[in-house]
């Protein structure tokens, strides 16, 4: 009976630890993980992960990236893992806002797409908010 009872505890210690350190739902591309949350569903992962294949970005190389959606202003939110020197350095932000408007008028016919500069742990460290071209 007592053995039973931490077997279950156990069971639910498990379950709420992977539950607190799940990034979404995933697809995978190409070596690229695309993790989406609430508010996206599979399709919108999908048609990304394959504009992340035609882009290129989709190399065979390892990259994380999460797709989420702002619930206060309706913009979808492309997140990305990147490496302490590109956290740092404002020169990517150009790069990142290009990559953000052709999300946007690839995937998602033209509505917004922020930016998020994330640790390897999907972190934000820098947000780049939609601009229009």
């Amino acid at each position: 009976m007592k053995t039973n009872r931490i077997i279950i505890i156990l069971l639910i210690f498990c379950s709420l630890l992977i539950a607190c350190n799940s990034y979404g739902k995933k697809e995978e591309f190409y070596g690229t993980e695309v993790y989406y949350t609430k508010g996206v569903n599979t399709e919108d992962a999908k048609r990304l992960g394959e504009f992340l294949v035609r882009s290129k970005f989709a190399d065979g190389k390892t990259k994380s990236v999460q797709l989420t959606k702002n619930e206060e202003n309706g913009h979808y939110v492309f997140r990305m893992v990147t490496n302490k020197k590109v956290q740092k350095e404002d020169t990517y932000d150009f790069l990142f806002k290009a990559l953000a408007i052709q999300i946007s008028d690839s995937v998602f016919a033209g509505k917004p797409v922020d930016f998020e500069v994330c640790d390897n742990t999907f972190n934000t460290i820098k947000t780049l908010s939609f601009q229009s071209k």
